[in-house]
């Protein structure tokens, strides 16, 4: 059940973004605004791609749709079964979005919290202002909460209909997984979350800290490879079923990966992307794509896995706000996931 001040801070969430949709105008602007949609997450391209699957017809040629062939099936039902008014169903996953992060905040807060007491002898007097106390655990929690409902970023997201609200609920669900231990859910989001957009593919490196650590050396190295290899199987398995859900042809890869890597649209965003290439010579180009996208998936993750490998929870929720920021073509719903987290730490300043 929930209590006195969750329902409120739920209520205030809903609230707005029930009067933001009935203003026309608003919600006009979120929608034609570069800020929250981009060309992976437009609503208006899904439809598209909808009509286009009824009439038999691949919504994959040409540069319309780049959405997976799984995440077109999963709208054209929501679709469906809405008759076309899906508001109700981009709020309600918004606002289950919000809470479920609340409850992985609370989740970090506790675990901070039990380790805290078990290493504070070791801590110095003078540091008694840093410490995280049951009170603070309280109201750093409900302060994510708020910070989620609030957040004009995430709210824009909910009321532009952009699917970043469904990408943003996977890639909940999988820190969700991820700090409860629940090895088989995890790696299906977040193989989910990666076939989506890409770049979640770098978690796989705190997951390999997160679900190995507590065991002897050679239990550690085969719980690693048996999370690479549920992996892998898994990532192979939703290729094929978006192959299969697409005619058996594999025509979205050009549509949806090799469009993310290979950013051939320049539509302005809130990224670097585009700028950086419209303003490059195409000779060079094929050198700054791999050296942008290199920069995202591969410079940070050894570095930052070696020095927090003790804290793989850290390490997930930093390798998401780099992905986020640094991604082909990120919008305002991307940073809203990592913004929403940031209250945990606001005991520290006082």
């Amino acid at each position: 059940m929930l209590d006195r001040i969750e329902s409120t801070y739920i209520g205030i969430g809903l609230v707005l973004r029930i009067f933001l949709f009935f203003q026309t105008r608003i919600r006009n602007y979120f929608e034609d605004s570069g800020e929250f949609v981009t060309p992976l997450n437009s609503w208006k391209r899904v439809i598209e791609g909808i009509y286009l699957r009824k009439l038999n017809l691949s919504p994959f040629v040409g540069s319309i749709v780049h959405e997976t062939p799984l995440s077109l099936f999963f709208y054209s039902k929501i679709y469906a079964i809405t008759n076309g008014h899906v508001e109700c169903i981009f709020i309600a996953i918004d606002l289950l979005n919000a809470f479920l992060t609340y409850k992985v905040a609370r989740r970090i807060l506790t675990q901070l919290f039990n380790e805290q007491t078990k290493e504070k002898s070791t801590y110095k007097d003078d540091s008694q202002l840093l410490w995280l106390t049951k009170e603070n655990l309280r109201k750093s929690a409900y302060a994510v909460l708020l910070c989620a409902m609030i957040n004009p970023l995430s709210i824009g997201t909910c009321v532009a209909k952009s699917s970043l609200v469904f990408h943003n609920l996977l890639l909940t669900m999988t820190f969700y997984f991820f700090m409860t231990y629940q090895l088989l859910p995890f790696i299906i989001t977040l193989c989910l979350a990666s076939s989506v957009s890409l770049y979640p593919i770098v978690l796989i490196a705190p997951a390999l800290l997160q679900f190995s650590k507590n065991n002897s050396n050679q239990r550690s190295i085969i719980r690693i490879f048996f999370v690479l290899f549920l992996f892998i199987s898994i990532t192979i398995g939703i290729l094929f079923l978006n192959f299969f859900l697409n005619h058996q042809s594999w025509s979205f890869l050009e549509s949806t990966y090799s469009f993310i890597f290979h950013v051939p649209d320049y539509t302005p965003n809130i990224g670097i992307f585009w700028y950086f290439f419209t303003e490059m010579f195409d000779h060079f180009r094929s050198l700054f794509v791999w050296t942008f996208q290199m920069h995202v998936l591969l410079l940070y993750i050894f570095p930052f896995t070696i020095r927090l490998r003790n804290d793989p929870i850290f390490l997930f929720w930093l390798l998401c706000a780099i992905f986020c920021t640094f991604k082909s073509y990120p919008a305002y719903g991307d940073a809203t996931f990592y913004f929403n987290y940031l209250p945990i730490w606001s005991f520290l300043f006082r």
